[in-house]
């Protein structure tokens, strides 16, 4: 089973804080792919050099905050015709345990961790999570293997058989995939920092709307379970 994930709003207290992961299960090397020669055609539109933002997509990948639309609208397009299942926990920063904003990441890793570990114990031999690069990160990755799990036998408490727990961090051209987590959580910061409404007149609610579909579960340490496919957003 390969999981992405990435965190959203780290360092601007002015967002929410965000651990997020999607599941691709057996379609992950045909989701890269698909990426990539989205990224390709895309990449060669002369029409569109010299844009804001352009350069850098042609450079680093797929990157919500500034990808112009000439690219995240095809993006957008493309994932919503795949099949995948997105986890997401968030945070205002008062409810979640750390002095600095890497100890609170690193305690929001290991919570997600440790649900997907407990989630996939009858159905999964191991997880291998691909976490996208981000400065400070490296000593959290190294820990979670071993925090996740001990916290997900904490959780169940009794013995279990969990899957094994296989993290390695990965750059953006190595796993263009990985953009998924980061317009999902994209979509998510901008309806919660909008209040989370579901008028969809609002365009931060038709924004989560497109996303919505694939979430399994949205959940914040302040207010509990905010979106899931049991309880879709109406």
């Amino acid at each position: 089973m390969k999981i992405l994930m990435d965190e959203s709003g780290n360092g601007n207290g002015s967002q929410p804080l965000i651990v997020g992961a999607v599941e691709l299960g057996d379609d992950a090397d045909d989701v890269e792919q698909l990426v990539r020669d989205l990224y390709k055609r895309l990449g060669t539109r002369r029409d569109l050099a010299g844009m804001p933002g352009f350069e850098e997509f042609r450079e680093k990948g797929f990157h919500s905050a500034t990808d112009p639309v000439e690219v995240s609208v095809p993006f957008l397009e493309l994932i919503r015709s795949l099949i995948f299942r997105a986890y997401m926990v968030v945070t205002d920063r008062t409810r979640v345990p750390g002095r600095t904003e890497l100890q609170r990441i690193e305690y929001m890793y290991v919570k997600l961790l440790s649900d997907l570990l407990i989630r996939y114990r009858n159905d999964e031999s191991e997880l291998i999570c691909c976490i996208e690069q981000n400065q400070g990160l490296g000593p959290i990755v190294d820990r979670l293997p071993d925090t996740a799990t001990k916290r997900a036998y904490a959780t169940l408490g009794k013995v279990a058989q969990l899957p094994e727990l296989k993290i390695s961090i990965v750059t953006k051209t190595e796993c263009m995939s990985a953009a998924i987590v980061d317009y999902v959580m994209s979509a998510v910061t901008r309806w919660i920092q909008d209040g989370s409404p579901a008028d969809a007149g609002k365009r931060s609610t038709r924004g989560f709307r497109q996303i919505e579909p694939f979430i399994s579960v949205l959940y914040s340490f302040e207010h509990g379970r905010l979106a899931s496919r049991k309880e879709p957003l109406h």
